[in-house]
């Protein structure tokens, strides 16, 4: 039987004895500032990197983006990453990743741009999607003027950004900008939730099945569309081609087995991935580096990770 990790048990053992309103039970501007909260959980953030707000054109109009680059990056172009948060499609920001996105930048040696794309229920699917694409699409346009080698470019995000990346991934397989590499942290593959560990950790901590169901319903309300290949990667039934991976989950997750899943069939197709599960670890526990120790461990994890795939030299196939 799998069993938190101590640490995780203290944390919500020093959590409020008063039972949390479920998600459902709040107005939305009220879970969203809930989300923005954790940020006191993440750590200390890292003061050595150069970080400018700006804006992405769009299908729609503009999303906000914030850009990270490493310390004495010089006039050499660097890998890069473009970063797409979770939040269930419903909340999440900039800010609320702001700490993870530093730490990838200043471990990996990569510039990393932040994108927050549009959130449901106000813009339900496929307006994060396409959001997320667009906006990969003018980083990799414009990558010289943001210090990027354009040749070494990722995309990467945790939970309902891990779909928004590998849907982007998937998607430049013979056509579109190139993609080197694709990072997922805790990824959320599935809006069908097929996997066994949604039924095997329904009740969280952190995620729990209702919540998850709660959250496809606000963007993907639609059944048939969250049986398509961009709503849910894991349902792809051809990976060849992919952008290699690197696959960060945590043990005690609803949707654990979507990234084992997810990484299994990559592997099947000869596609290289990097996996790593963490025993004990809850849904997202990256954002939590500031008091789960694994936290901080599967950053530096997933920063080299993507450093070491998107600086790799690779033999084009006859």
């Amino acid at each position: 039987m799998s069993v938190l990790h101590a640490q995780v048990e203290q944390l919500l053992r020093s959590a409020s004895t008063r039972p949390a309103p479920q998600p459902w039970e709040m107005p939305i501007a009220a879970y969203r500032q809930a989300g923005e909260n954790l940020r006191a959980l993440s750590g200390p953030v890292d003061e050595r990197c150069t970080v400018d707000d700006f804006t992405i054109p769009v299908r729609e109009g503009v999303v906000a983006a914030r850009r990270y680059r490493p310390p004495a990056a010089g006039s050499t172009l660097l890998p890069g990453v473009v970063y797409l948060h979770g939040g269930g499609f419903v909340r999440g920001s900039l800010d609320t990743h702001d700490r993870l996105c530093r730490e990838v930048c200043v471990q990996g040696g990569l510039i990393v741009v932040s994108v927050a794309y549009r959130l449901a229920p106000e813009s339900r699917y496929p307006a994060a999607h396409d959001d997320a694409g667009d906006a990969f699409t003018w980083v990799s346009e414009h990558a010289d003027a943001s210090g990027i080698d354009g040749g070494s470019l990722a995309v990467a995000g945790d939970s309902s950004g891990g779909a928004l990346a590998a849907g982007i991934a998937l998607a430049s397989r013979g056509h579109g900008p190139p993609v080197k590499a694709q990072g997922l942290l805790c990824p959320a593959l599935d809006a069908t939730m097929s996997s066994d560990s949604v039924d095997r950790y329904a009740d969280g901590p952190f995620l729990t099945r209702a919540a998850l169901e709660w959250s496809y319903d606000l963007y993907v309300p639609d059944a048939d569309d969250r049986r398509s290949n961009l709503a849910s990667p894991l349902l792809t039934r051809d990976l060849t081609g992919a952008p290699p991976a690197v696959i960060v989950s945590g043990q005690i997750d609803p949707v654990a087995d979507d990234a084992r899943r997810y990484g299994e069939m990559l592997a099947a197709a000869g596609i290289e991935v990097r996996s790593h599960e963490y025993k004990g670890m809850p849904h997202s526990f990256p954002l939590l580096a500031g008091v789960l120790d694994d936290g901080g461990h599967a950053i530096t994890v997933f920063a080299r990770g993507l450093s070491d795939l998107l600086r790799q030299v690779r033999t084009p196939v006859p």
